[in-house]
C-alpha cells in the first residue's frame, strides 16, 4: 500500500507525496517568489544586464528543498519568471529561468545524494544551497558572456564584462545561503503542521 502523504522527511526532497498538497505548496512558493522579488529588490550596478539584490532566490532554494524534483524545481523559478515578464525583463527571462531551474536541480541532487548518510542536518542544507549558488554564478557568467558577444563585444573583453557582472550574483548568493540556513527548520515545522 502506497501512503498518500507523509509528515516527516523520511524520503528526502519531498515534504509530502500528496499531489494536491504538492500543487498547493508549489503555487504558494511561486507566489512567494514573485512577492519576495517584487516587494524587495535593490538595483546593483553591472556592465551587463540589470541585476538587483532580492530574496526571491531564497524561495527558489526552499521550494527545491521542500518539494523535490518536479514541483520544487519549477515552483520558485516560475515565480521569478512571472516577475521578469510583468516588469519589463521578458527578454532576460528565458536564460534566468533556465539558470534557476538548474540551481534548484543542483540543490536537490546534492541534498538527495548526501541525505541518506547525514539525514536532515542544517549544514547539509547549507552545503546544498551553496552548491546551487556556485551553479548560479556559472549560469550568470555564461549568460552575461553570451549577451556581451551578441552585442558585438569581442571574446576577451566579453569575458571581462561577464566577470564584472558576478559580484551582484555573489551578493545574492551569500544572502540566499544565510537566509535559507536560518529559515529552513522553522518553515519546515510550519509546513509539516500545514500538510497533516
Amino acid at each position: 500500500m502506497i501512503p498518500t502523504h507523509t509528515t516527516t522527511l523520511a524520503q528526502p526532497l519531498s515534504i509530502t507525496e500528496n499531489k494536491t498538497k504538492k500543487v498547493i505548496l508549489a503555487a504558494l512558493f511561486a507566489a512567494l517568489a514573485y512577492i519576495a522579488i517584487q516587494s524587495l529588490h535593490v538595483s546593483i550596478f553591472a556592465p551587463i544586464g540589470a541585476p538587483f539584490f532580492h530574496v526571491g532566490n531564497t524561495v527558489v532554494a526552499l521550494a527545491a528543498l521542500y518539494l523535490g524534483i518536479g514541483y520544487g524545481t519549477f515552483s520558485g523559478a516560475v515565480g521569478l519568471a512571472l516577475f521578469d515578464i510583468m516588469n519589463g525583463y521578458a527578454v532576460e527571462m528565458p536564460p534566468v529561468f533556465i539558470g534557476n531551474v538548474l540551481v534548484a536541480l543542483t540543490i536537490q541532487l546534492v541534498y538527495k545524494y548526501l541525505y541518506p548518510r547525514f539525514s536532515d542536518r542544517i549544514w547539509l542544507v547549507t552545503l546544498a544551497v551553496s552548491s546551487g549558488v556556485v551553479v548560479k554564478l556559472l549560469t550568470d557568467f555564461i549568460n552575461a558572456l553570451i549577451r556581451a558577444i551578441v552585442t558585438g563585444v569581442s571574446f576577451k573583453p566579453a569575458v571581462l564584462l561577464a566577470y564584472t557582472s558576478l559580484p551582484a550574483t555573489a551578493i545574492n548568493g551569500i544572502g540566499t545561503i544565510i537566509l535559507v540556513t536560518i529559515l529552513y527548520q522553522p518553515i519546515k515545522v510550519i509546513l509539516l503542521k500545514f500538510i497533516k
